[in-house]
This record gives structure tokens, sequence and C-alpha cells, in this order.
């Protein structure tokens, strides 16, 4: 019998198998312990890692203009401390916390506790300090509270100038307020598929911010009490797998304001009989109830994906009304309040593909929100400034139903060039009972492309135009004393042209420039008064060098001008006059940073960024400019960080920040300055401030580099 050879793909498949265990035999020989290596990336953790970092800081030359969201207002010594950490046993069970800013009032911090997979329950506090100004002053006591009044010697004139006890009766005025918010959120998840949360949120806001009341042509500053508190509720479940996902969410939201009116003394001589006081209505208490459901749905087919979306609310306000006037034997109106009521419902449908080919990506997105205003109408006089009886007119209603329609499509013509083209399409109805409009249409289309012609470049050039028209102008409807030539909001007909341009160059692994570009004209052709365009430029540039894992360097720049023309006139028989607006926006920002050696890290930032602003007015063809208002600001940080252990880390960081401003409207206006205007006398924002904060971190737990092998 004839012997076979074997099959010579059997010989290679065994001699391939022969020599893959030869190589992997030699290679457990040379194979490293990694019993003792540390997984950077590993998920979990299992037992317990915190750090604390704790330290002071010192401010020298610290205002409010410096502090406004920080509260670092002073020059002083703050406590500069904040915490973190997480526990985790083998079963999942977890504990989180993360406290940041603890001896500030911007103080913010969580604390969680769950177990993966099973439920998680997160406590949060938030605080968010507001400083305004302090270099005011003024004569009213009883400032935070609800009744404004003036000393009892007080001495009332016709005009600041003759107001001969307002120098003897300023007291220093603090403009700032904070708001602090408490949260509670729970999630618990029913399976792989189901998850239900619910939260909580208590938010309490406080202080003093600026108001203002007049007599006529009689006006004053007032220091306006704030005093809210809004509490929200969320819940909801949510179910989702590979294809599709579902929410369902319901929202409440219920505001109060615990002072409802502001109540001020007269500082002048009444222009009629009694008129010694007025009033002020505040922001009134109201609520929100609405339920939503959102998802979508993912399909291969053309690899497409649909998301819905659909909500339906309704906003109450039932708070009383004020008294018509202060004097003596007014009376509230009928009803006693609005009893305001507006039902919104909104929905919407997007829908992304990639029909035909992967060369092409389209994108189309629908929607409506329905704002139906069931208030009912009220028939009211006016009082003019508190004083003089006005014609009656109805309460206005806001109701509209608004369309959207905006799509896109892109195409990979080349392998280096992507072309675009999308737009939008607007239309918003409002009520007949309005009647001033019926509607208005905007109208956005736009072409864009993307370049890489070589390795590394990016560019991308987009253009467009927008236009917006309305069914006509009825001044006949418009609210008592009005202007009928100014189309209000955003009724007025508009065209626009706009010009974007972004692009980078990776010039190698380490240096990368990037540069962006932006032009855009408003014109307003059919507006006889008020805005008639506005002219939008900005451009901004970032070089980035990392030459090595160690050192990284960075410089930036942009500039952004804005300009605006208005016209207006006084009354019927006055000359119209022009208002021009020119601003213009600097920056230039360089930095880096620098691990100088094993234990030593150092970075450094500058940013110098000046602001001019120019208003000017013509007057029968005579120009009025008004002073150039200005800004200038010029920051300079330093951070130091030196690990002491590889547990134990110093974190130096020095700041000097100067910032000047120049405002006609608030330079060398003082109190009594403008006859008819009482004021508070404020300063444009400056400072000039130092600061030195020096902070010891400590890590440790299972994470710490202090535990690691």
């Amino acid at each position: 019998m004839q012997r076979r050879s074997p099959p010579r793909y059997s010989l290679h498949a065994a001699a391939m198998v022969a020599a893959l265990a030869l190589a992997a035999a030699w290679a457990d020989t040379l194979a490293p312990d990694t019993s003792a290596w540390k997984c950077e990336q590993c998920p979990f953790l299992d037992g317990y890692d915190a750090s604390l970092e704790a330290g002071a800081l010192y401010t020298d030359g610290a205002n409010f203009s410096f502090g406004r969201y920080t509260g670092i207002d002073r020059s002083t010594v703050y406590v500069d401390a904040s915490a973190s950490g997480q526990y985790r046993s083998a079963d999942g069970v977890d504990a989180r916390y993360e406290l940041e800013n603890l001896g500030l009032p911007s103080r913010e911090g969580s604390v969680s506790v769950g177990q993966e997979g099973r439920y998680d329950l997160t406590v949060g506090y938030d605080g968010q300090p507001t400083r305004l100004f302090e270099t005011g002053a003024t004569p009213f006591l009883g400032g935070g509270s609800g009744n404004l009044t003036l000393p009892a010697n007080w001495v009332a004139s016709g005009g600041t100038a003759g107001m001969s006890a307002l120098a003897a009766s300023l007291t220093p005025l603090k403009l700032e307020y904070d708001r602090r918010t408490a949260s509670l959120l729970a999630s618990y998840f029913a399976s792989s598929a189901w998850t239900f949360h619910a939260g909580f949120s208590h938010q309490e806001k406080d202080g003093t911010d600026f108001g203002s009341g007049s007599f006529l042509t009689q006006a004053m500053q007032l220091p306006q009490p704030i005093d809210y508190v809004t509490d929200s509720l969320e819940a909801g479940a949510a179910w989702s797998d590979r294809h599709a996902s579902f929410r369902l969410i319901y929202t409440g939201s219920w505001f109060k304001d615990n002072t409802d009116s502001l109540t001020f003394a007269n500082p002048y001589l009444p222009l009629v009989p009694g008129a010694t006081e007025g009033r002020l209505a505040l922001p009134p208490d109201n609520n929100l109830q609405q339920v939503a459901v959102a998802g979508n749905l993912s399909s291969s087919w053309w690899a497409s994906s649909l998301t819905y979306a659909a909500s339906y609310g309704t906003l109450r306000q039932d708070a009383a009304f004020l008294p018509y006037s202060t004097l003596a034997g007014a009376t509230v109106p009928t009803p006693g309040s609005l009893d305001g009521d507006v039902r919104l419902l909104h929905y919407s449908l997007g829908l992304a593909s990639h029909p035909v080919t992967t060369r092409l990506s389209a994108r189309a997105d629908l929607s409506y929100d329905g704002r139906d205003d069931r208030t009912t109408p009220l028939t009211l006089g006016y009082v003019l400034t508190d004083t003089f009886p006005g014609p009656n007119g109805m309460t206005p209603r806001y109701s509209e139903d608004r369309t959207r329609l905006e799509g896109s499509a892109d195409y990979l013509l080349l392998r280096w060039l992507r072309v675009g083209i999308g737009g939008t399409y607007l239309d918003t109805y409002y009520p007949p009972s309005w009647g001033v409009i019926s509607h208005t249409r905007d109208d956005e289309s736009w072409g864009r492309a993307t370049f890489g012609p070589l390795a590394g470049v990016t560019v991308t050039l987009k253009g467009g135009d927008a236009s917006r028209t309305n069914s006509g102008f009825n001044p006949v409807a418009l609210l008592p004393e009005e202007n009928p030539l100014i189309y209000q909001f955003n009724y007025a007909p508009r065209d626009r042209v706009f010009y974007t341009l972004t692009g980078s160059w990776s010039a190698t692994a380490q240096l990368t420039w990037s540069v962006e570009g932006f032009f855009a004209d408003d014109d307003y052709r059919l507006s006889q008064l008020g805005l008639s365009s506005v002219h939008q430029r900005r451009g901004s540039s970032t070089l980035s060098w990392a030459p090595s894992e160690s050192l990284s360097a960075y410089i930036d720049g942009g500039y952004q001008r804005l300009y605006m023309l208005q016209a207006g006139f006084t009354g019927a028989l006055t000359v119209p006059w022009l208002v021009s607006n020119a601003e213009r926006f600097w920056s230039l920002g360089a930095g880096g940073e620098w691990a100088m050696a094993r234990r030593w890290t150092l970075a450094l930032d500058y940013v110098h960024a000046p602001s001019y602003g120019d208003t000017g007015t013509q007057v029968l063809g005579l120009s009025q400019p008004f002073p150039e208002n200005w800004s200038r600001l010029d920051s300079a940080r330093l951070d130091l960080r030196y690990k002491w252990t590889p547990a134990l880390q110093m974190h130096l960081r020095y700041i000097h920040e100067k910032y000047a401003s120049s405002d006609w409207a608030l330079d060398n206006v003082g109190p009594d300055t403008i006859a008819n205007l009482l004021a508070f006398g404020v300063l444009p924002y400056s400072r000039n401030v130092n600061l030195v904060g020096l902070t010891v971190r400590y890590q440790f737990g299972v994470e710490s580099p202090a535990s690691t092998p």
C-alpha cells in the first residue's frame, strides 16, 4: 500500500504550535513578578482612600470686586481647607465625600453612600456669595427690610442740592447677597434596565440688591431686600436596553418671597399733597408643576437614532395685589389677586442617521413649545408714579405657539474635504387678544466646509444668513404710554449675515496651534426707532507646546468688537437723535507647568485683558460723545508644589491681581451730584490684591502613595 505524505498545512500547524509553546516557555522564564504592581486604571477600590488639605490664605487689598463669587472680600486670614475620601467593601457597599472651600462662604460639599448596582444616596450643600458694591452710602434707614424711612431731622427739597441733612444722614451701604442650597438625591437600581430616582433641594437667598423708585421725574436708588426661599422636587423612573431608553420625570418648584413689597419715604418735596411715601411690589410667590417623558430608539438600519421628548406643566401665581396707592383710603383692586395660570406644553423629535452611505450624515429636529396664558384679563387703572391717575389698561396675555424645524447634512466628499448644509425655520404665533403682532418668522441657512489638506491641519469655514419677518405692527393694541415706533423684544424684522472660521495645526507631536474667528452683521432695516444695527467681530488664537511630560507651555490671545446703533426721540415734536456704542475687548495670556525635579512642580499663568467702550450721540447733526469707559485686568498666578513624602505634599500659591475701571455713569457721581437722582455714590470696580496661600495635603488609605510597596 502506498504511503501518503501528511498534508503540508498539517506540518505548518504543528510547527506553529511547537513554536508558540517554546515561546511561551521562554516568556515564562523572563516574565516579571506582577503581584506587587499597582493598577492605575482599576475601577474598583477595596478599602478606603482619603486626602485632607488644610492651611491658610492671606489677602492684602481684597474687596468686593475681588471676592464677588468667593467671599474673599477683605484683607485678613482665611482658613483654606478641603477633604475627600472613599470607602468600598468587597460586596460593593461604598461611601464617598467631597468637601471644598470649607473656610469660605463659597464652601460646597457632598456625602454619598450606596451599594453598586443597588442604591445610592447623596446629601449636598452649595454656598454662593455675590458681592456687588461696598462703596455706597444712603440716608434710608431699615435697609434689608421692607420699609425704608428717613432720619427724623430730614429736610426735603425739590433737588438733591437742597437736602441740607443729606451729608450728615449718609450711612455706609453694602450691596451683597448669599445663596445657600441643601439637597438630597436618592437612586434605586431595581434591575439592569430600571432605575428610580428622587431629589429635593432647599435654597435660601438673602441680602440687599440694587433697587430704585421715583416720583414722576424725581428718582432715588433704594436698598432692595432679598429674602427668597425656593424648594424643588424631582422624581422619576428610567428604563433602558441596548436599543431604546425611556424616562418619566415629575418636577415641582415652589418660590416664596418673604418680603412682598418695599415701602420707602419720599426724600423730595411732594409734587402733590400727601405724596410722602412710595411702594414697589417685589417678586411674588409662584410655583411650577411639570411632568415630562423622554427617550431614544436606535436602529442598525442606516445607523439611525430617534430621540423624543414631551412635557406638560403649569405656572401659578396668586399673590395679593398691593393697594393702588399709599395714600390713606386707597383700596385693593377687585379681585384681590391676579390668579395667574399659565400652561406649558413641549414636544420634540430628533432623527440622526447615515442614509445610503457612511459618508453621509444627516440630522433633523422638530419641536413645539406652547404657552397658554389662562389668566383672566383684568382692566386696571394706571396711577403714574403713585400720584397721577392715568388711563385704564388691560393686563397683557403671554400666550404663544412656537414651532421650530432644524436640519443639517454633512458629506465626506474627499478624504480631506467634508461639506455640509443646514438651516432653521422658526414660526411664532401670538394670541388675537394681544393684537400688537400676530406672528413672527425666523429663517436661517448656512453652509460649511472642513478641509484637511495636510496631515495635522484642519480648517472649518461656515457662513450663512438669516432673516426675521413679522405680520405687521398694530400700534393701537399697545399698552398705554408705550412708544408706537419701537418694535419690542424679538419682534423687529432683522437681516443677519454671519461667518465663522476655526482651524488647528499640529505642527509636531509637541506643538499645536489653533485659531477661531467670528463675523456677524445684524440690520433692522424697518425699525424707525430703537436698535438699527449690530456688528460683531471676534478672533482668538492659542499656541501650545509640550516638549516632554515634565514641561508644557501655552500662549493665547483674543479680540472682540461690538458695535450698536440706535435711534430715538423724546416726543412727537422733538428732533430724533442717534446713539452709537462701540466696545472692544482684548486678552493676552501665557503660562506653563514644569516638573523641575522629582519632588517639585511649578505652574505659572499671566493674563492681561484691557477693554474700552465709547458711546456717542448725535442731535441735529452735532456730535456729543460721552467719556470713554475702560477697564484693565492684570493677573499673575504662581503654584508651587513640593512632595515631602509620597503621601505628604505642600502647596504654595501666590496671586497678584490688579484691576482698574472707569465708568462715566459712576465716576464722580455722589449722592447729590445729579439734581433729580438721590444716588448711592458707588465707585467703579477696582482692586490691587496680593493673595498668599499655604496648605499641606496628606493622603492615606489603600490608594495612598505611602501604602504602595
